[in-house]
């Protein structure tokens, strides 16, 4: 299957730019203020005031990219809301709560990331400290809560994996007794359903999920049971009641009760891939964030020298090792484990294609006990072949950027060199590299579907999408605005490497 087969390409180009336009900055938001505290604290314990310039010199790094992320992920929301309103909605009336707990949670990261950077020394030493860990802990905070959502998108809590030949994908719905009883049973069962059992005035089912997305396409389409996919599976006493009800009404009621049994505030964060999906997404922006710091001091001791530097250089090269171990095989294996379990779709497209050896020892550590192949799924449920590159791509970057980060670490700290150098910029654009592939497996691999087992992507889609060229010129508004972001951080921190990197940071006073 080819990426570009699926429903609303154009739409779907946009809102990828817009989403990780958003992702490029917000990493450093996840991940250099961890750096800065870290460094204050080591000041704290030393007085050596090397430390003490190291912190504020990041934190000028993830101050001045932090306003124009936070205007991102603003535009990228109402891209959301406009181009797929089905999917918000959704997501507005059945799993609301962690979006409205990232309210908060912003509010909590624009006061106190602010508060840190511009109350240096206006603030007692271990409250400042305080205050950046609170800084860390709102923007952790706000990409929980969205992961969450994703999470939902990726696995929905309840989600049933089995045999393809039984009809698999299926999804357990919690179906009020009075809309089970007008159900014809027999017919759902001959189609693939489960019944699980009872729960209070609920019946507990098993759904194929290829009626479950036609019974949603309907509902948000606006059609009434007679005119559904429901009408062949209504009993004969019950069709004229129920013949002009709307079917989101019927959905509704099941929606709302399957989600009041998973529980309201938690159904998110009990998608088996939420755990994770948030420590391999914070893993990434410390990743991102560590490459990066790393690059800017090694350039910055290239061109001009300077102990602030060197030392800058050596604590991020530090935690650019320790991150990029810990992302690939901690956090890294924990997402194929739960890949493979809950996405097996996704997990046969990236094995698709590959030598024998690599695939079995992919599935094998995995932890697959029952592995379907590509040519086994349905073809409807097919992802994007595609996935199977960029996963491959991903992975032996993440190599490259592994082994870069040891042999650099075994020359400053075994051998005592100083191995600084301007293609030390070519790491943090890796690295960048890596975690977009990393997004991308995980987004178009859930191709057929925008809510896996659930919504489809043309459900998902609005009836009203814009012209081509409009989708264009907002692309090219996106990608403007980074650019003009990192010439602005060329501007003041890379052109200014000596001053920066030795601590004379505008803006925070000694």
């Amino acid at each position: 299957m080819s990426w570009a087969s699926y429903p609303a390409f154009a739409d779907r180009v946009l809102s990828m730019i817009g989403i990780e336009v958003h992702w490029i900055i917000l990493q450093y938001i996840l991940g250099l203020p961890l750096l800065a505290v870290i460094a204050e604290v080591i000041w704290l314990k030393t007085r050596d005031e090397r430390w003490l310039k190291l912190s504020k010199t990041i934190a000028k790094g993830f101050i001045m990219v932090f306003a124009v992320g936070a205007a991102m992920g603003t535009a990228a929301e109402f891209g959301l809301v406009l181009l797929w309103p089905n999917l918000t909605e959704a997501a507005g009336k059945y799993i609301y709560f962690p979006l409205y707990a990232e309210i908060f949670a912003f509010m909590m990261e624009v006061v106190f990331i602010y508060m840190y950077y511009y109350a240096w020394h206006r603030l007692p030493e271990k409250v400042h400290i305080a205050v950046g860990a609170l800084a860390l802990i709102g923007a952790w905070f706000s990409a929980t809560m969205i992961v969450s959502v994703n999470c939902y998108m990726q696995a929905p809590a309840g989600l049933l994996v089995g045999p393809y030949s039984q009809g698999y994908p299926k999804i357990t719905l919690f179906i009020p007794a009075a809309i089970a009883a007008a159900l014809n049973v027999t017919v759902l069962q001959a189609a693939g359903m489960d019944v699980l059992g009872k729960a209070g005035n609920s019946v507990i089912v098993a759904m194929p999920s290829k009626i479950v997305k036609e019974v949603v396409a309907d509902a948000f389409s606006g059609k009434t049971v007679s005119h559904s996919v429901l009408w062949g599976v209504i009993k004969p006493a019950a069709k004229a009641k129920l013949a002009n009800v709307p079917v989101m009404k019927v959905l509704d009621a099941i929606m709302f009760d399957t989600v009041r049994h998973v529980g309201v505030y938690t159904v998110t964060f009990k998608s088996p891939v939420f755990v994770p999906s948030v420590l391999h997404a914070i893993g990434s922006g410390i990743v991102v964030s560590a490459f990066t710091a790393m690059a800017f001091f090694g350039y910055s001791a290239y061109k001009r020298g300077g102990e602030n530097a060197k030392l800058g250089f050596k604590y991020s090269l530090a935690f650019s090792l320790v991150s990029i171990i810990y992302q690939g095989f901690v956090s890294g294996h924990e997402m194929g484990v739960a890949i493979a379990e809950w996405n097996r779709e996704k997990f046969a497209t990236i094995l698709y294609g590959s030598p024998a050896f690599l695939e079995k020892i992919e599935y094998m550590l995995a932890g697959v006990k029952d592995y379907i192949g590509y040519n086994q799924i349905p073809e409807w449920l097919r992802p994007p072949t595609i996935i199977h590159w960029f996963y491959y791509t991903k992975v032996s970057l993440a190599v490259l950027l592994g082994f870069s980060a040891l042999v650099l670490a075994y020359l400053v700290f075994v051998k005592k060199k100083e191995p600084y150098s301007p293609y030390l910029l070519v790491l943090p654009v890796i690295a960048q590299v890596v975690s977009f592939l990393g997004w991308a497996v995980r987004e178009v691999g859930r191709k057929p579907w925008t809510i896996y087992g659930i919504m489809d992507v043309k459900t998902a889609h609005t009836i009203n999408p814009p012209p081509a060229w409009v989708d264009f010129l907002v692309e090219a508004y996106f990608i403007g605005l980074l650019l003009l972001l990192c010439y602005a951080v060329y501007r003041f921190l890379w052109k200014n490497g000596e001053k920066v990197a030795e601590g004379e940071t505008e803006g925070v006073r000694a």
